[in-house]
């Protein structure tokens, strides 16, 4: 089932779904597109036992570093080479379309997500730290096969956790999708029309 919804929803990338590519990551335990957002809550909790890196560790310094490589080329090389050593066997990933759970869905929703992509890079531009909360703030360039000739710019944070090795236990993304969709055919327009209404109703 996990590979079978994902297969389906590869189909529909190209048409509508493109924007979803920014490192968001694809609900592999239900046919529900809109995710549970009660598993948030439940990745929040579940992780926060897990003992974390040192700050100021030459462990946290990798693997903050590990971070930032990562997605400042994102392609499928890119992830083969470099996804298991940055999250844990067992991670969540969650963006605001989708969430998955453990290394192996993780990796095959990048790679899926990658396929499209002309070119991607995420540039980190802070990362701060409360507890054993980091928020990476970060900027995303994409050129898409969906999009010929359009340079996609959208700005995002992440919230991140990782273990004691260093590697990511939990991660939240929060980013404005709107930025790719409007560019769309067909999802585009739909988009446009919704935040012209909402421009107008604000106007009166």
């Amino acid at each position: 089932m996990v590979r079978g919804t994902l297969l389906i929803e590869k189909a529909l990338i190209p048409m509508a779904l493109i924007g979803l590519i920014a490192m968001t990551g694809c609900s592999t335990k239900s046919k529900d597109l809109s995710p549970d957002w009660t598993r948030n809550t439940e990745a929040v909790e579940g992780t926060a036992t897990i003992e974390p890196m040192l700050p100021g560790s030459e462990t946290e310094m990798k693997a903050l570093e590990e971070f930032r490589a990562f997605y400042e080329q994102y392609s499928t090389q890119a992830i083969q080479e470099g996804v298991r050593r940055l999250y844990a066997d067992d991670a969540w990933f969650g963006d605001p379309f989708h969430i998955v759970e453990g290394i192996d869905d993780i990796e095959h929703y990048f790679l899926v997500m990658a396929e499209p992509v002309e070119s991607c890079t995420f540039t980190v531009d802070s990362v701060d730290r409360s507890g054993q909360e980091y928020f990476a703030r970060w900027t995303m360039e994409l050129e898409s096969k969906a999009a010929k000739g359009e340079l996609i710019r959208t700005i995002g944070i992440s919230h991140v956790r990782f273990n004691s090795e260093g590697k990511i236990v939990f991660q939240q993304d929060y980013w404005d999708s709107s930025a790719m969709l409007d560019r769309l055919p067909i999802v585009g327009y739909w988009t446009r029309l919704v935040k012209g209404r909402i421009e107008k109703g604000l106007e009166k």
